[in-house]
């Protein structure tokens, strides 16, 4: 089955399959409905993995909206989400897409009540169809595939097209990745695979760098809900915006959005050419506007740099970019055997 772009939005309630996700909820003798208790059913699907209850020491969080930091309204938005999200049934579902130790029951409600400015119906319509599309694509099972496989060719032939790293970490232990999208050519990569297979691609990789979040959580000992990426634009121009590259990039962005709401915690993007601005006008409108602020576009290396070793230790930071982290991301001038020579 495809990705689902167009099932990113409200549907109706149901069962998906045989995965009882969207239970009807439980009745009193009378037939009204009766919530169950609210209690975290986290701890019955994992076992020993609960949340630390503290954030990273170098962590801004919490801010206001953020555990620790609730206002009395939004508490109570808190607490009406978790009512709600008894009455639709969706508790073990929830359970199952918390990635403990890095967040709770809570953190997890909490990015959806902020991703919808704390409006409860909002937020639980949000969350409901967030857990429908998990179910759909069988999240959890994509999670597990190699990269050959959700990809349907040598995941070099990606790598080569937009090479990454994906295993740098910041002062505040969040996980980062660094990308080189100046060279994304994404005409290139779709003769060797297919648009819903880049999205399902994609999902993969959000949900590799989560996993690889809650293993740092785990040895933290701290709350770590965000990631960081930093995008290298050099060799940016115009003419890699073709159709197929902005339709994936659209997409991505509203994979991101509705479900993985709230995880972006900051995208620096360096080296970037003025004909980037017009691009990222465009692009910015498929962003809300919480996703827009942390958004930094950096030119110059003087400007960039600074900000970089105040984001990573200098081992988290690959060579060519003023760090000491011996991994080399592809020469953007090397071809590959597949490419036209």
């Amino acid at each position: 089955p495809g990705i689902g772009l167009s099932r990113m939005g409200p549907s109706p309630s149901r069962i998906v399959g045989d995965t009882e996700v969207f239970s009807t909820p439980a009745t009193s003798p009378t037939g009204g409905a009766t919530p169950r208790a609210s209690k975290s059913a986290v701890a019955a699907v994992a076992p020993g993995l609960l949340a630390f209850g503290k954030y990273h020491p170098r962590s801004p969080l919490p801010t206001p909206g953020y555990k620790g930091n609730l206002s009395d309204a939004q508490q109570a938005a808190l607490e009406s989400l978790r009512t709600r999200m008894v009455e639709l049934g969706l508790e073990q579902a929830v359970a199952a897409a918390v990635i403990v130790p890095a967040e709770d029951e809570d953190g997890l409600l909490l990015r959806f009540l902020r991703a919808r400015q704390f409006d409860v119906a909002k937020a639980a319509e949000l969350l409901r169809a967030d857990l429908e599309w998990r179910a759909e694509l069988r999240v959890p099972e994509l999670a597990t595939q190699s990269e050959a496989e959700v990809l349907g060719c040598d995941p070099a032939i990606f790598a080569h097209y937009l090479p990454g790293w994906y295993e740098s970490v910041d002062l505040e232990g969040r996980v980062a990745q660094w990308q080189k999208w100046g060279d994304l050519r994404v005409d290139e990569v779709l003769q060797h695979t297919t648009h819903d297979r880049l999205l399902r691609h994609h999902v993969w990789q959000q949900e590799q760098l989560l996993r690889r979040q809650a293993e740092n959580a785990r040895q933290q000992h701290v709350w770590l809900a965000q990631c960081v990426t930093v995008v290298d634009a050099k060799h940016w121009h115009p003419g890699l915006a073709s159709r197929a590259a902005m339709a994936f990039l659209r997409d991505i962005a509203g994979l991101d959005q509705l479900h993985y709401p709230e995880r972006m915690g900051m995208i620096i993007t360096i080296n970037a050419p003025y004909t980037l601005s017009a691009c990222y006008a465009i692009i910015s409108t498929w962003l809300d506007p919480v996703t827009r602020a942390k958004v930094q576009i950096i030119s110059g290396e003087r400007y960039w740099r600074p900000l970089l070793e105040a984001t990573f230790a200098p081992d988290q930071i690959p060579r060519e970019y003023g760090g000491t982290a011996a991994v080399e991301l592809r020469d953007l001038s090397a071809r590959a055997k597949y490419e036209p020579h």
